[in-house]
Order: structure tokens, then sequence, then C-alpha cells
């Protein structure tokens, strides 16, 4: 599986994750502003926002997520990071070295 396809799967994923409202890309926030608001305007969802970041054989999976406030977002954002790394194993071979999990607050979600 390529690095594309590793963070397709790895975006859906995260959507599962009971608590998650959205999932954003970890990049300057106008970087990722412009990129929702393509999104938005093209009535989809961009479907590859984890980031897989490898340097020489380190791999790091970064994502930045939203919650909901009927779940206690510290438990959100360790089923996401716990679902990164099974996902990640169960692909066998690869181990995720740093899984970097942070959450963004956005208004009006």
């Amino acid at each position: 599986m390529n690095d594309d396809e590793l963070s397709r799967t790895l975006t859906t994923a995260v959507r599962g994750v009971p608590g998650v409202v959205a999932v954003h890309p970890p990049r300057p926030i106008a970087h990722a502003a412009a990129e929702i608001a393509a999104a938005a305007f093209a009535l989809h969802e961009p479907d590859a926002v984890v980031d897989v970041q490898r340097h020489g054989s380190a791999l790091r999976i970064v994502t930045g997520i939203a919650v909901a406030d009927e779940r206690p977002a510290t438990d959100t954002v360790r089923e996401v990071g716990e679902r990164l790394r099974d996902v990640v194993d169960g692909l066998g071979g690869t181990r995720a070295d740093v899984i970097d999990v942070w959450v963004r607050l956005v208004e009006g979600v």
C-alpha cells in the first residue's frame, strides 16, 4: 500500500471513531482552510487528510480532528490514536513510530 492509499485508509478509520466530527489536515491553518473550503464547494470531504510522513525507516502519522461534546475529548483522541495504530499494525511489516493526534477548535461544526 502506498502512502496515499494509507492516508485514505487512515482517514476513513478516524472518521469512524465515535465523537469525531471532522478530520482536518495537519497543515498551516490558511492552507487547511483553503482545502476544506474547496472540498465544501465540491460537496464532498477530502478522502485523504491524515498525513503519512516517512523519514528514513521512521513512520509518523499526523492528523487533526474536531470532536463532539457528547464524549470527553481525551477519550476520543485516545481512541483515534489507537485506531490509527491498529490500522497500521494490521498492514504487517510497518509500525508507526509516532502518532500525532490533535484537536482543532472549529466554531459552528
